[in-house]
């Protein structure tokens, strides 16, 4: 019994800096300028978006594709209801292609849904009320 508790107690000091340097890799891309390879978000959409991230690059994919400009291959949602999208996101293509169905119009073979209610259909965590 005593070996159990100390394996997983090994095991969990092991884990916890491993999401926290998803946390923290995933905010410094988010808030870093555009012209250093980031995405150039102000320090709290950058912070909420990047809460308890476990997968840095999916969530940040995620973002990308959500807030891009559909010219540019992207769905051009808000700031905040892409953030609200990919937080916490670890398939970003499955979450981007959820949205994509949820809001577009039951004629092009959507669901016909308001944004908010799409992206509350497909997000990996709940949004903020």
């Amino acid at each position: 019994m005593r070996r159990l508790l100390v394996v997983c107690s090994a095991l969990f000091l092991y884990v916890q800096p491993a999401l926290a340097d998803e946390v923290t890799l995933c905010f410094e891309k988010a808030w870093a300028h555009p012209n250093d390879g980031g995405l150039g978000m102000p320090r709290g959409l950058a912070v909420d978006l990047c809460r308890g991230a476990t997968n840095m690059y999916e969530v940040t994919q995620c973002y990308e594709t959500a807030w891009a400009h559909p010219n540019n291959g992207g769905l051009g949602m808000p700031r905040g209801l892409a953030v609200d999208l990919c937080r916490g996101s670890t398939n970003a293509k499955k979450v981007t292609q959820c949205y994509e169905k949820a809001w577009a119009h039951p004629d092009n073979g959507g669901l016909g849904l308001p944004r908010i209610s799409a992206v509350d259909l497909c997000a990996s965590t709940p949004r903020a009320k």
